[in-house]
């Protein structure tokens, strides 16, 4: 029977852990408890036989980040399971904890048999596999060392296959690790949502499913927007079974990042393999498959027969050519006076750039920034430079900054009516930065309660985000994302007094989960949903 340990310092908390789960069922039992980090300490030094942890984050003493800490640190106690007990506002912790090796957490507004079952009953699936291997020390924690980063990063340099010597050296390598037996490569694209994202969280958070799953591996990456997944998946020979086990993987993987990043993500899996000289071309493959996701968007996993399709190199320069027309005659058209016709046009030009094929991410960049050098020769006749149109003078950085081509082209169209307003209307003063300011606010007000952007309003208005970024600066005297986020948090101060719960507000005021509203909130109030809620109720 496994043992288990409750760290909580509220005796409610624990005396619900006891009576919602019948753990005998689980082949469990709860022998210890403790009240706060110091104390759960003492007791894993003393019995070293705790197999999970139920452990709650904010705790006095010792809080449950710092003793996650200190359980690291000591290498010849055993290492329980570390399942996390948190509120929402916690949750800045949470993903701290995954860095610390937690396995899972339960909410503490979800305390139900429904919610906390299929956590514990997880944990017992891994100690039944850890059992079965006899090999806690591999199974539980892979050890970066054993395969160096810049091994990997090799794999991705094309040239280095020429040199036999140093590609078989890095191959035996990765192959003694990992092994030579249905072999994959995972490339995980990840786009934020305007939080900073830590590498480290990121491949903590990998690294944490996949040993779950018994899967082993190395994850690589150079920064937090692309990471690579080598694996092998010995125990099993069916491509289907396969196929599945790393599909629930990678999704458990994906929703873990969304949920704790606050992230978009794309995968890319490569063909599955046996031998020693693959890597590379698996590498490169599953990065080729997850840059599809330029072109059908993220939140999606791109598998071999996914396919790029390929064009033949004539009609490829047929079709640039025909890009390279229609682009033209947008920009000509943009000096007439007359919206539609250019609009018309543009819609043609992005009509065939989507419609005839899929371009590799580069191949495409390269296209959309031929059209932007006949935008820029447009305003030298026009005796403007990009500068006086823009916030900045270097377009084409710009251009890479975009993660999608639907993204990408609505930026294109929006530098586009922002062009032909500038030489029509705005050189004119017939249409005013104040007017614009205040359209914008005034759509701002009346969906700010939705998921919004800047991109949306600008769209709205009739500019582009930058053109409206800074007059909405020098106008209202703060950021668009501060004016947004300040609205927000006015309204959730007013329905958190009318006794709103903090679980139902967060979709209310437009933010995507109550974690996130959570930090928000904290962020700019210095306080906590809940510590402002009970501030009125106790008065």
């Amino acid at each position: 029977m496994y043992k288990v340990m409750l760290v909580e310092d509220e005796p409610l908390v624990r005396l619900i852990m006891y009576q919602i789960i019948v753990w005998k069922e689980l082949d469990m039992e709860i022998v210890a408890e403790a009240e706060n980090g110091v104390e759960a300490l003492a007791i894993l030094q003393k019995r070293n036989d705790i197999d999970i942890m139920l452990l709650d984050i904010q705790m006095p003493k010792m809080n449950g980040i710092e003793l996650l800490g200190a359980i690291q640190s000591i290498d010849s106690m055993k290492k329980p399971i570390p399942i996390i007990i948190s509120a929402y506002s916690d949750f800045t912790y949470v993903r701290e904890a995954f860095v610390l090796g937690a396995f899972d957490y339960i909410v503490k507004a979800n305390m139900d048999e429904e919610h906390i079952l299929p956590v514990l009953q997880k944990a017992r699936q891994m100690l039944k596999r850890l059992d079965a291997s006899n090999d806690l020390e591999i199974t539980h924690q892979v050890n970066e060392k054993e395969v160096p980063d810049s091994a990997v990063a090799r794999l991705l340099n094309f040239e280095i296959q020429s040199k036999d010597m140093d590609y078989s050296r890095i191959v035996s390598e990765v192959c003694n690790w990992l092994g030579e037996i249905n072999q994959v490569a995972v490339a995980v694209s990840i786009s934020s949502t305007g939080e900073m994202i830590s590498k480290k969280e990121i491949k903590q958070t990998i690294k944490t499913e996949m040993d779950s799953a018994f899967l082993k591996h190395i994850v690589y990456g150079e920064d937090a927007n692309e990471i690579f997944l080598l694996l092998t998946v010995p125990q099993l020979r069916s491509e289907i079974a396969i196929r599945e086990l790393l599909y629930t993987t990678l999704s458990l993987i994906k929703t873990r990042l969304e949920q704790y990043m606050n992230v978009r993500v794309a995968m890319g899996i490569s063909d599955t393999v046996d031998g020693r000289k693959h890597w590379q071309r698996l590498m490169t493959q599953a990065r080729s498959l997850v840059s599809l996701c330029f072109f059908e968007g993220y939140d999606k996993f791109f598998y071999p027969e996914s396919g790029i399709k390929s064009c033949v190199e004539k009609t490829s320069a047929e079709l640039r050519m025909s890009l390279k027309a229609k682009g033209i005659e947008v920009v000509r058209l943009l000096e007439l006076e007359n919206a539609p016709l250019w609009e018309l046009k543009f819609d043609q030009y992005v009509k065939l750039l989507k419609g005839k094929t899929r371009f590799e991410v580069n191949e495409t960049r390269l296209i959309l920034t031929d059209f932007l050098w006949e935008l820029g020769s447009l305003l030298y006749t026009q005796e403007v430079q990009w500068a006086g149109v823009f916030d900045h003078s270097h377009p084409f950085e710009q251009l890479k900054q975009f993660h999608t081509l639907e993204d990408t082209l609505q930026w294109i169209k929006r530098v586009c009516s922002d062009i032909y307003r500038f030489i029509h209307e705005l050189s004119k003063k017939a249409y005013s930065p104040y007017s614009i300011v205040e359209k914008a606010k005034e759509f701002i007000h009346q969906h700010y309660c939705e998921e919004l952007s800047l991109g949306m309003v600008s769209q709205w208005v009739g500019v582009s985000e930058n053109y409206l970024s800074r007059l909405f600066m020098k106008n209202v005297g703060e950021s668009f994302i501060q004016y947004v986020t300040n609205l927000r948090i006015e309204e959730s101060k007013r329905l958190l007094k009318q006794g709103y719960k903090i679980i139902d507000l967060s979709e209310k005021i437009g933010y995507m989960n109550s974690e996130h509203f959570s930090r928000v909130f904290k962020k700019v109030t210095g306080v906590s949903p809940k510590v402002y809620k009970e501030s009125f109720q106790d008065e």
